[in-house]
């Protein structure tokens, strides 16, 4: 029987590509507070080599904040467009995106039915997420879905960022279930599935491309759909 269900929640809940014109607006605003005067496809492909590099990086550590891999790529991008950034530019910057996430950010349709559905079958409805605990709070007011979960996890909060297990395990603590009462929602192979599965949960990749189908190799999930809404069914 399952007694949880447990959400990532960037890229499951709301898509990245919603926050990509606040995206670009940051950067763009980053590259002239700096006297750049490229134009935005040079400084976006600065931004996306110097994103590999951090992510190939901070992705095989066990734990790491969100701020300092973020604050990271953006110097790197500055450092890419040939200037060293400036501290204080790269806090502004950071403010400013947050902003222009607000402006833009968008639930996955049915997500707030679905997650009513659930909640009035009676279960445990959870949080599970690779973020720091400020942008948490930032987003969950910006998303106004709070009040739909029982349980919110941060990796800050846990110490651990998925797919170690560390955090997995103080999310079932959480829910006051086992692995196998629990159903693990996520949108990526290596961190969200690969997770779940090795602790022996039922896991669901949420997989929204049309042009293309998921690629496994040695990570494969329990179940796959395309629209939250699908969980249901599931149930």
């Amino acid at each position: 029987m399952t007694r949880a269900v447990l959400f990532d929640f960037g890229g499951t809940l709301y898509d990245y590509a919603t926050l990509a014109p606040g995206d670009a607006e940051s950067i763009l605003a980053l590259a002239r507070w700096a006297g750049l005067a490229a134009e935005l496809p040079e400084i976006r492909r600065a931004q996306r080599e110097a994103m590999r590099a951090v992510f190939r990086d901070y992705l095989p550590r066990r734990y790491y904040l969100h701020r300092d891999l973020f604050r990271d790529a953006a110097a790197g991008t500055m450092r890419g467009l040939g200037v060293e950034p400036d501290a204080e530019h790269l806090d502004r910057f950071r403010d400013l995106q947050w902003a222009l996430h607000k402006r833009d950010f968008q639930l996955r349709p049915g997500v707030v039915e679905t997650l009513q559905a659930l909640r009035e079958r009676g279960l445990h409805i959870g949080m599970v997420s690779n973020i720091d605990e400020d942008q948490l709070a930032h987003l969950l007011e910006v998303a106004g879905v709070r009040p739909y979960f029982d349980s919110l996890l941060s990796s800050e909060a846990a110490g651990a960022c998925k797919p170690h297990a560390a955090i997995f395990e103080e999310a079932l603590r959480r829910a006051g279930c086992a692995p196998g009462e629990a159903l693990f929602v996520g949108d990526t192979l290596a961190q969200d599935i690969a997770g779940a599965n090795a602790m022996g949960m039922r896991s669901v990749l949420i997989w929204h491309r049309d042009d293309k189908q998921p690629s496994y190799a040695e990570i494969r999930p329990t179940h796959v759909i395309r629209r939250i809404p699908e969980l249901l069914e599931l149930l």
